[in-house]
């Protein structure tokens, strides 16, 4: 099965490599039949070339010698004519520099003299020493742009040029008008020379213009050529700087593959531990490795780039290396809270208590995120170290996390029974009447409600008898209700949930002798707390039944008493009388 896959392989590529061969020949036949055709047109250009030459090398011939006459004129002439004759010197030898330059441009094909320079053209100051890393940088762009600047510089030069040519042919028009007229000898003398001299400007002016003109169409030529540029900037790329790169590449990856392998290692030989501040140094230790494999790396690449001598990418690679280094240091107090935080010796501590937006969690873990938990609420806060920092926690003891949890019956401040469905860190969700409410869980902690789930709760029910049973209402009614009581809660399930019952001779009501009666339930029996009210009345009620005690009727009850209180004192005015 190798075998036939190895050979379909090469059948493959067999066929993607013949296209690219015929291509291959075709190309170097079309290119051979354009050399010859070229070769015409390149004897052409270069005539045309040596043609220019020549008329540059007149030019700077005519312009030494004007120069030299001047120069002899000088010593005769008196100060007036001595500047003016100075200031033509001066603009002749621009001119002569100029020409010197266009000729060794054109001779040479563009090629830059700078390019040849070994020696530094100024000293450099100790400014330039602390920029001199940034040098490669700067020379990089300079000879990316050099072409685009030089093609606008001559754009510019040659819309001079083309300026200054109309105002010298209006000057020259200017002048030839005055041929039409008879003039005196002097004058005449006068104007011939400034006509020669705006001449002379013209044909200088012309001159420049065509070699700017020559030299931009050079530079734009050079754009026919731009995949060949782009196919071998490519190639010196690939084998050259994108070459360091990719060794720079792999130099980090490896280094970062071996410190990741060697902690693998490590972490399979030790044993976790629960101790939090063994935790702290272990989290320490980690995030010092961490620090490790980044110098390490860095380390790396740039001795990739040193040893390649590449010192753009090394300069390059220093810059950002400096620039990290000075944002660190401008973080530096925030990073010493943070690590005091990591090594669990700062306000807040893993395992410790801490109040976040109004509610109590428990620091779970602390990390580069740090996980904030409440043991009653659904949820998990996540922080950042930076927003860890501004919390303070204290150790936990017996602290109660949340008023109840979900499952749990309640009774709210208005005297609604609850049933708790959901609670999460953000909202609690409560079963009111048949119906789901929903409360903000900070605004649900500042309610204050009544757990009936948790450790239990109490019924209180006050039964009133009446008056007529008050010879017995200390000894026999008490023990009477309570041994009643408690059969009935048996009877009905209810047994197991009472830990204790308490009825007690409350108080001498207006009409009735009231008693308090108290059971103290088991948070399991939560859920029937209106049920147990109801049991403890239906239980009184009953054994008043099988006792023929008389339950007394508020209104009944009044007149009852008042009717009483009429016969008493007829009775005691008939004694006094």
């Amino acid at each position: 099965m190798n075998r036939t896959f190895i050979a379909e392989v090469i059948v493959i590529l067999a066929l993607l490599l013949l296209p690219m061969a015929q291509a291959q020949d075709k190309t170097q036949t079309a290119s051979a039949e354009a050399t010859s055709e070229s070769s015409e047109s390149v004897h052409a250009q270069r005539a045309q070339t040596i043609r220019k030459l020549l008329t540059i090398k007149q030019a700077l011939e005519d312009k030494r010698s004007q120069v030299r006459q001047l120069l002899e004129q000088l010593d005769a002439a008196d100060d007036d004519e001595k500047a003016k004759i100075r200031g033509k010197v001066a603009n002749h030898r621009e001119i002569i520099t100029a020409l010197t330059r266009s000729f060794e441009n054109i001779a040479v094909s563009g090629a830059n003299r700078r390019a040849l320079t070994d020696a530094e053209e100024n000293e450099l100051s100790w400014r330039d020493e602390l920029v001199q890393i940034a040098r490669p940088i700067l020379d990089s762009l300079k000879d990316a742009t050099e072409k685009p600047r030089r093609i606008e510089e001559l754009r510019r030069e040659i819309k001079l040029f083309e300026q200054q040519l109309e105002v010298v042919r209006k000057a020259t028009e200017s002048i030839s008008l005055f041929n039409q007229y008879e003039m005196p000898p002097l004058v005449e003398d006068g104007l011939a020379e400034v006509a020669v001299s705006w001449r002379e400007h013209s044909s200088d002016i012309e001159r420049s213009l065509e070699i700017s003109r020559d030299e931009l169409r050079h530079l734009e030529a050079d754009d026919i050529k731009l995949l060949e540029t782009m196919g071998r900037v490519v190639r010196e790329f690939s084998l050259g700087r994108g070459l360091t790169l990719l060794i720079g590449l792999i130099a980090a990856i490896a280094v970062w593959f071996a410190m990741r392998a060697l902690r693998r290692l490590v972490n399979s030989w030790r044993r976790p531990s629960q101790n939090a501040d063994h935790a702290a140094k272990i989290r320490l230790l980690l995030y010092g490795y961490h620090l490790l494999t980044i110098v390490l790396i860095s380390v790396a690449v740039l001795s990739v780039f040193y040893v390649r001598g590449d010192l753009l990418l090394l300069s390059l690679a220093i810059v950002a290396l400096v620039m990290l280094a000075l944002s660190a240091w401008r973080y530096l107090p925030g990073y010493i809270m943070e690590a005091r935080l990591l090594i669990n010796v700062g306000a807040a501590r893993e395992g410790e208590r801490v109040t976040y937006n109004g509610l109590p969690f428990r620091i779970a873990s602390l990390n580069l995120f740090s996980y904030l938990r409440n043991p009653e609420l659904e949820g998990v806060i996540r922080l950042p170290l930076s927003a860890l920092a501004q919390l303070t926690s204290r150790p936990a003891a017996n602290d109660v996390w949340f008023p109840c949890s979900s499952g749990d019956y309640l009774l709210l401040p208005d005297g609604s029974f609850a049933e708790v469905l959901q609670q999460t860190i953000e909202q609690i969700r409560l079963k009111v009447l048949g119906s789901v409410v929903q409360f903000a869980t900070v605004d649900f902690l500042q309610l204050n409600v009544r757990n009936l789930s948790r450790n239990g709760f109490n019924v209180i029910v006050v039964f009133g008898l009446d008056y007529q049973h008050q010879e017995i209402s200390l000894d026999r009614v008490p023990k009477r209700l309570e041994s009643g009581l408690e059969e009935a809660f048996k009877e009905t399930g209810f047994g197991d949930g009472l830990n204790n019952l308490l009825v007690e001779f409350k108080a001498a009501g207006t009409n009735s002798l009231d008693y308090l009666i108290c059971a103290t339930m088991d948070g399991r029996y939560a859920s029937s707390y209106f049920a147990i009210a109801r049991l403890i009345q239906q239980t009184c009620v009953d054994i008043c039944n099988h006792e023929d005690w008389v339950i007394p009727f508020a209104q009944l009850t009044l007149h009852q008493a008042e009717a009483s209180y009429a016969d008493d004192v007829r009775a005691a005015l008939a004694k006094t009388t």
